[in-house]
Order: C-alpha cells, then sequence, then structure tokens
C-alpha cells in the first residue's frame, strides 16, 4: 500500500474542495504508475505557513 505525503501552503485548504481533488488527483497518479495497487494509497495532506517555507536559501514569507 503506497503511502504519500505531500505539503501544500496552508492558504490552499481555504478552498473546500482542494483536500478532496488533490487525494484523487494524487491516487489517480500513483495508480498511473504502479498499476491498481496505487488505488490503496494513502494520502496525508500538510498545510504549512507560507512563512515556514524556504527557497534558494531565503524564506518565502
Amino acid at each position: 500500500m503506497p503511502y504519500i505525503e505531500a505539503s501544500f501552503f496552508e492558504e490552499r485548504f481555504q478552498d473546500e474542495e482542494f483536500s478532496a481533488q488533490m487525494v484523487e488527483a494524487i491516487t489517480q497518479a500513483v495508480t498511473s504508475v504502479i498499476g491498481e495497487a496505487g488505488t490503496d494509497s494513502t494520502v496525508i495532506l500538510h498545510g504549512v505557513p507560507r512563512s515556514q517555507w524556504g527557497h534558494g536559501g531565503k524564506l518565502m514569507g
């Protein structure tokens, strides 16, 4: 059973449909690569404040 964790800027979760759409899309992507075993995926979504993301050695804040 695949176990997938994905992190997003927390404001993405303001859209009430985001989580359901993302879980479905990630599951479909995994299934397209590994086959039917992907349909049994566990997907964990994390919302992280933008102030805690860094890119290129700097906070994105």
